[in-house]
């Protein structure tokens, strides 16, 4: 496996993938975001952004939103900009709330106009458990 070392915005060494560029700094956590984004995923009618996090004593979390296009299907798609940043607000509310375990996993979805966590999700297949 490839993996960098690269220095984030704090100064910091970490080291991640390189398909995942550095989108913020967050209490000490690097937050990583697989380019480019949202992805479709031919199996899905849906698209998929999934984000790294390195807390500052080491370790990794994962999180993956997802979004429907059926959703999009009788009005105007959702601005995925908007969509990232609004992910990007759940992560760090997620460290916000309490250190983050070593391989901690979250899912969540698009509904009704905001990110809802979701257990489990058939879209997502777990590398961390």
């Amino acid at each position: 496996m490839i993996v960098l070392r690269v220095t984030g915005f704090t100064g910091e060494e970490s080291v991640v993938l390189p398909t995942h560029e550095h989108i913020a700094d967050h209490r000490g956590h690097a937050i990583w975001r697989r380019k480019p984004g949202f992805e479709f995923t031919p199996v899905l009618l849906g698209k998929i952004a999934s984000f790294l996090v390195r807390p500052p004593d080491g370790g990794v979390a994962v999180f993956a939103f997802m979004y429907s296009l059926l959703d999009t299907l009788d009005g105007t798609p959702p601005d995925e900009a908007d969509l990232l940043d609004a992910a990007l607000q759940t992560i760090e509310d997620a460290i916000d709330a309490g250190p983050l375990a070593d391989r901690h996993e979250a899912t969540y979805e698009y509904r009704s106009g905001e990110w809802v966590p979701v257990r489990d999700p058939r879209w997502w297949v777990s590398v961390l458990r």
